[in-house]
């Protein structure tokens, strides 16, 4: 009997599970949107790049089942969204055009975890996301936009209707320039806002010193985690009556670091830095009719700091 009830407390501890906690962390995130268009009527690449800050909001629990595994429930949202002003580039032309734009990402995630360690976790899991964004106030950027209308309409098939370079709301009275008297032949280079929604597999691991040394008031914790997009629609002002759709068009890598100090047992102020990286391929569709859809690559990055609470239980 001494015998069985010394064997009780070792076999308990090999059985441990690892606390569950739920967090929430308030912040700032700073969203980098770059879009490339190779070849815009031959001649060259139209790209824009510009960074974004907004207030944003992120959220992560986890609940142990036994000694091997877990899951987590994750998501992060943005609050509201800031506009800035973007400008685009031409090849040789230079900045052609600006516009007031704005953008928000929103995603929530399920992945189960493998502890391979009492402080090392192996993850793999889904992630929904959305992303948009919304462009407003076009403005023409001179000389770049008038050496690219005159170009355009010296290598036109029809001298008598030429092609035209505008932006998406040109036609607004408020606007003025050189290109205002083509309104008929004028054709918009960008879109006025896109949606895009996806579906993501990741992979990653994560580490936490507070599993290992649950009696030290400070405790750190590092994230590493790779996806890919299993499924992706696009819907975009350049062709608002038809959605494309795309799968492993992509690839992301995600990254998060935080400090944590226990106020209380169960109980710990945290400020974390949460930085991903996505990278959406071109996509495009073939129409019946002959025509050809296309939206660019894009460069997609968000950082975000946040400070907030941890509870275990």
């Amino acid at each position: 009997m001494k015998a069985l009830l010394l064997l009780l407390p070792l076999s308990g501890s090999a059985l441990a599970v690892n606390p569950s906690f739920s967090e929430v962390r308030l912040g700032f995130e700073t969203i980098s949107y770059s879009e490339t268009l190779n070849d815009v009527a031959g001649f060259g690449k139209l790209s824009q790049s510009i960074d974004v800050t907004n207030p944003a909001i992120r959220q992560i629990s986890y609940t142990g089942i036994d000694g091997d595994w877990g899951f987590y429930i994750e998501s992060a949202a943005t609050i509201s969204t800031e506009i800035e002003t973007e400008t685009w580039h031409l090849a040789e032309f230079g900045d052609i055009q600006e516009n007031a734009f704005k953008t928000k990402a929103n995603e929530i995630g399920f992945k189960g975890a493998y502890n391979f360690s009492k402080a090392i976790q192996f993850t793999l899991g889904t992630k929904f996301f959305t992303s948009s964004f919304t462009r407003s106030n076009f403005a023409f950027v001179q000389p770049g936009a008038a050496a690219f209308d005159e170009a355009l309409i010296a290598i036109s098939d029809d001298p008598d209707n030429p092609a035209r370079f505008t932006l998406p709301g040109m036609n607004n009275a408020n606007n003025v320039g050189d290109q205002q008297d083509y309104n008929s032949q004028l054709r918009p280079v960008v879109s006025v806002s896109e949606d895009q929604m996806g579906i993501l597999l990741t992979l990653g691991a994560r580490y936490d010193s507070r599993l290992k040394d649950s009696f030290n008031k400070y405790s750190w914790y590092a994230e590493a985690e790779l996806s890919t997009p299993m499924y992706s629609e696009i819907q975009n002002t350049q062709f608002e009556t038809t959605t494309l759709t795309d799968s492993f068009n992509g690839w992301g890598v995600l990254g998060r670091v935080g400090l944590r100090y226990q106020i209380m047992s169960h109980i710990a102020l945290m400020g974390g830095i949460d930085a991903q990286y996505k990278s959406r391929d071109i996509v495009t569709k073939n129409l019946e009719n002959g025509q050809r859809l296309r939206v660019p690559e894009v460069e997609y990055s968000n950082v975000s700091f946040a400070v907030g609470l941890q509870w275990s239980y």
